[in-house]
Formats: structure tokens, C-alpha cells, sequence
């Protein structure tokens, strides 16, 4: 159990250090040629047949779907810690809107859908159940980050950042919920 405490906050270390790195490079336009390079790649390939699922990934990511769950679930640090970014970063996204940085989409599905996956973990049930669990939500939450990208909300640094800072978020936040979690002295 030590280990895997350690393991924890080191990912969440990580991830908080990702996060704050793509802000600083996001805020100074560093990616624009990465940028523009994911975004040529994936408008290369528009299957139209996938423009329905892509649209229902991001309605499953936004603010009408995960606020109200993370309310719910009290996840209300996320919404600010993101919305401050945003407001901080001020970057314009593809479609030239503005406070593209992090995609809230990807953050918020991050906290929420991982939070899920941290309850499948500390409920008793088939390790088969646990698994598929998580794999599908994994994919979930990679959905609604690739949607973003294909419906041209975001740059793909936008959605590394709502990857990186959803995931330090969520693991410091169970770091002070789940005393489990918390490495001992």
C-alpha cells in the first residue's frame, strides 16, 4: 500500500508539472506548429459518418453534462481551478473563440470519469467488471479529448492540458480524501 501512495502522488506531481508547463507554453503560442499540425491531420480524414459520435463525445465532456455531476460529486475546485486557467492563459482556440486552454471538455471529463474509475477500485466486485469498467471509461475520456480536436474546439495542447491538469486535479484530491492514499511519515 506504501507504494502505491507514493506511486499516486508521484503521478499527481507529474501530472500538476505537465499541466503547468503546457500553460506557460500554451500562453507564449509555443505550439502553434504542433498545433496546427494535429489539426491539418485530423481535418485530412473527415468521415462524416463520425461527426455524430464526435458531437455526442463532446456533449458527454461539456459543461451541461459534468457540471451538474460534478457538483454532485463536489468536484467545484475543478470548474475553478480550469476557469482561472482559462482566464490566465486567455488563449483564442482554432475557431478563434476565446479561453481555449485547457479544454474544460477534456479536464472536466478527466476528474469526473476518473473519479469513477477510483470508485470501481474501492468497491468489492469481479476484478472482469473493474476492468472493463475502467478500459470503458478510459475510452470515454479519450473520446471526448479527441472529439475537441475533430469538431476544431481546441488545439491539441489545449487538450494535453486538460488531460494533464484534470489528472493532477482529480489525484490530489483523492490524495486529501482517501487517507489510503496518503503517504505515512
Amino acid at each position: 500500500m506504501q507504494a502505491l501512495r507514493w506511486a499516486v502522488l508521484l503521478l499527481a506531481v507529474v501530472s500538476a508539472l505537465a499541466f503547468l508547463v503546457l500553460a506557460v507554453l500554451a500562453y507564449d503560442q509555443q505550439f502553434f506548429e504542433l498545433d496546427h499540425a494535429a489539426h491539418d491531420l485530423v481535418r485530412a480524414a473527415p468521415y462524416p459518418e463520425l461527426k455524430p459520435l464526435m458531437q455526442a463525445l463532446s456533449r458527454i465532456g461539456s459543461g451541461y453534462v459534468l457540471i451538474p455531476l460534478c457538483v454532485v460529486a463536489m468536484f467545484a475546485g475543478a470548474f475553478a481551478l480550469f476557469a482561472l486557467t482559462k482566464w490566465i492563459v486567455a488563449r483564442p482556440r482554432p475557431k478563434l473563440s476565446p479561453y481555449g486552454f485547457p479544454s474544460a471538455h477534456t479536464f472536466g471529463a478527466v476528474v469526473f470519469f476518473g473519479g469513477v474509475i477510483y470508485l470501481l477500485w474501492t468497491l468489492e466486485m469481479r476484478p472482469i467488471w473493474r476492468w472493463l469498467g475502467t478500459a470503458g471509461l478510459l475510452v470515454l475520456i479519450l473520446g471526448v479529448a479527441v472529439s475537441r480536436l475533430y469538431l476544431r474546439s481546441h488545439w491539441v495542447s489545449d487538450v494535453l492540458g486538460g488531460l494533464a491538469g484534470g489528472t493532477a486535479y482529480l489525484l490530489i484530491f483523492l490524495l486529501a480524501i482517501d487517507p489510503r492514499l496518503r503517504p505515512t511519515r
